[in-house]
This record gives C-alpha cells, structure tokens and sequence, in this order.
C-alpha cells in the first residue's frame, strides 16, 4: 500500500492538507507531520517512526516542503530500499496530483514524476500571461 505523508516545517502540512479537503473534499488519504511545532520535536525520531510503521509491502511517499532541509533530509535518510521516496518543493497543485493518483498501477517513480510535471504547469506569472494574451489580440484585430 501507498502511503502519502505531508510534511513540513511548521504548520505548513497541516494547512495545506486543509486546503486540500476543500479542494477534494475533507476526507483524504494523506498523513500530516507539522514539523518543530513543540520544544521537544525531534525529527530524526520522526522520520524513524514514520518509517518503521511500515509493512513490507509498503511505500511511502514524504511531500516535504524545502530541498535540503532537515524534515526532507530526516526522511532521504531511508530512500535506499526504495520504499521510501521523497519529493520537495510542496505545492497544491503536486498534491492533488500525488493524493488523485495514488493508488494508480503507475510506479511510485512513474506517478511523482507526472505529479512534477503537472505541479511545474501550475506555476504561472498571471501578469505576463494577460499582457501576452492582449498583445496576441491587438495583433488579430489588425
């Protein structure tokens, strides 16, 4: 089984899997760790228990927010038997996308990347897009 952990430092996961249950709907198949959100907080320790909760058969899926920080790095700690994969630079839109496909045939290294894909489409400068979709129009009248 496919298993899709959420997590970031701060309060990020959990408000962005919020967001996400509006979007889908309030019940979905993602597990939330807000990272460094009490004194005590040890990662290392986390990422540990995330990892040993699993079946043989299982996979699991981090979506961390920063590229080499510590949540992202606690969990690339166990990438090697390739149950464990991780994908940074959390954003919406590659969550829906992760959370819609994940229980697909497709490879957990198939799905993350079609995820990045689509997440990357989603990345826009609305301005240019406008100023070039007038421009585009002012040339068509002429």
């Amino acid at each position: 089984m496919r298993r899709l952990l959420v997590a970031t430092h701060g309060r990020f996961a959990e408000g962005i899997g919020e967001t996400l249950g509006l979007i889908l709907g309030a019940s979905q198949p993602l597990e939330i760790l807000n990272a460094y959100t009490t004194p005590d907080f040890d990662m290392a320790k986390a990422a540990k228990d995330y990892v040993s909760s699993l079946g043989e058969e299982d996979e699991l899926i981090v979506a961390a927010d920063v590229f080499g920080g510590s949540v992202a790095n606690a969990f690339t700690e166990y990438t090697a038997d390739g149950r464990v994969h991780v994908v940074t630079g959390l954003n919406l839109p590659l969550l829906i996308v992760l959370v819609s496909m994940l229980g697909s045939e497709f490879s957990s290294e198939e799905m993350i990347q079609n995820a990045i894909e689509e997440a990357k489409e989603g990345i826009v400068y609305v301005n240019k897009v406008i100023e070039e979709t007038m421009q585009e129009e002012e040339e068509d009248d002429f």
